[in-house]
C-alpha cells in the first residue's frame, strides 16, 4: 500500500529540521557553548531573546518532527523489537533533549551573570542533556529502524547506507560532546544534519513517493 501523504509529510519535517539548523547557524550561534566566553554569550542572548526562543521552538519542533519520521519508518517494518525499541528510544531521547532547550531557552536568560557558578552549571547540564544524552538515544533509535529495514528487506541497501552513515555521524556528535571536544562537535553536527535530513527525503521518496508518482 502506497502511502503518498507519507512522503509529503517527510518534506514538511526536512524543512523544519533545515530552517532549525538556520537559525543554529545563524542567530543563536553566538550563544552557544562554541561562541564566547559565559558572560559574553549570556549578553548576546538577552540583547536578542525573541530570535534566541524562536531558535529553541524551532528545534522543539525538530525533535517532534524526528519523532514522527521514525514512527512513520517503523510501519514499514515487521512488528517485532527493533521495531518497538527503536521508536521507544527516539521517543526517549526526546525528554531530555527538550529539557535542554528549555532550558536554553527560558532559564538562562533569566539569571544573573554574577550567578557564575549557577550558569555554568545549567550550560554543562542543558549541553550534555541535548548534546550527548537526547542526540544518543535519537541516533541509537534511529539506527536500530534502519538496520532493521536492511535486515528486512536487503533490496533497500543502497538506499539504507546513507543513513547508517548519518547515524554513525549523530553518534560521533554524542562522543564529541562527552569528551568536550566541541570544535569538533560542531563538524560532527554540520555532517550529521546534512546527511540525516538528505537521507530523510531520499528513502521517503524510495518507500512512499516513487510508486506513487509511477501510478499518477
Amino acid at each position: 500500500m502506497t502511502k503518498p501523504h507519507y512522503f509529503y509529510a517527510t518534506l514538511l519535517i526536512a524543512l523544519i529540521i533545515f530552517i532549525a539548523c538556520l537559525m543554529m547557524n545563524g542567530p543563536m550561534r553566538p550563544g552557544l557553548p562554541v561562541g564566547d566566553d559565559l558572560a559574553t554569550r549570556l549578553a548576546y542572548i538577552n540583547s536578542n531573546l525573541m530570535l534566541w526562543q524562536l531558535g529553541w521552538l524551532s528545534w522543539m519542533a525538530a525533535a517532534l518532527s524526528l519523532l514522527a519520521f521514525a514512527v512513520m519508518l517503523s510501519t514499514e517494518l515487521q512488528p517485532g523489537a527493533a521495531r518497538q525499541y527503536g521508536v521507544l528510544l527516539v521517543a526517549l531521547g526526546m525528554a531530555p533533549d527538550l529539557m535542554a532547550e528549555t532550558l536554553y531557552a527560558f532559564v538562562m536568560p533569566h539569571i544573573a551573570t554574577e550567578q557564575l557558578a549557577l550558569l555554568q552549571f545549567i550550560d554543562a547540564l542543558a549541553m550534555h542533556l541535548t548534546g550527548f544524552l537526547g542526540n544518543g538515544l535519537y541516533n541509537i533509535g534511529g539506527m536500530l529502524l534502519t538496520l532493521a529495514l536492511l535486515k528486512q528487506q536487503p533490496a533497500l541497501k543502497f538506499w539504507l547506507f546513507p543513513g547508517i552513515v548519518a547515524w554513525l555521524l549523530g553518534l560521533g556528535l554524542s562522543a564529541a560532546i562527552a569528551l568536550q571536544m566541541l570544535k569538533l562537535a560542531e563538524y560532527f553536527t554540520a555532517a550529521s544534519m546534512v546527511l540525516s535530513t538528505s537521507w530523510f527525503v531520499l528513502i521517503a521518496w524510495k518507500l512512499w513517493g516513487a510508486a506513487h508518482v509511477r501510478r499518477a
